[in-house]
């Protein structure tokens, strides 16, 4: 049968805090040890990750600044092309109904020319059949002389 006895509870008691003291020294306290070395490690990958994320999100600042910015260069660089495009079309339009206006004044002169021309072919020619006309007259009015005269 159990029996208690005092000095069993002192030597167990005794026991249980030397058998603490060694699981203590050599169990919990590298135990412990190797918990917070993880636990340190843990936040040092926590701060890495959080600082990794602060610079991603920097350069993403960065990067849609620098697109913005390129954005805003294309769209001004496709008004200037609109721009000169529209100022050539001006220009080309202009150059192009000048040289209409000359070829237009140019056809109007020719067509004067043209007129002139065929108004003095035509008093030529009427100024020629006059002549045929006096010739036959004259000899017709000199065969009549002729022939009265007879």
């Amino acid at each position: 049968m159990l029996s208690l006895n005092a000095w069993n509870i002192i030597w167990i008691v005794v026991n249980l805090l030397v058998l603490y003291l060694i699981f203590k020294k050599f169990l919990f306290q590298p135990v412990l040890n190797v918990i917070k070395a993880r636990e340190d490690l843990i936040n040092e990958q926590l701060e890495n990750a959080k600082k990794t994320n602060e610079d991603a999100l920097e350069k993403k600042k960065n990067y849609e600044e620098q697109l913005s910015l390129a954005k805003g260069e294309a769209d001004k660089i496709i008004m200037e092309a609109r721009e000169r495009a529209e100022s050539e079309k001006v220009k080309t339009m202009e150059k192009t109904r000048k040289e209409a206006q000359t070829m237009m004044d140019r056809a109007k002169a020719d067509i004067a020319r043209e007129e002139e021309s065929a108004r003095r072919a035509a008093q030529a020619d009427i100024a020629r059949l006059a002549m045929v006309a006096a010739e036959k007259i004259i000899k017709s009015g000199d065969e009549s002389d002729k022939r009265i005269s007879k």
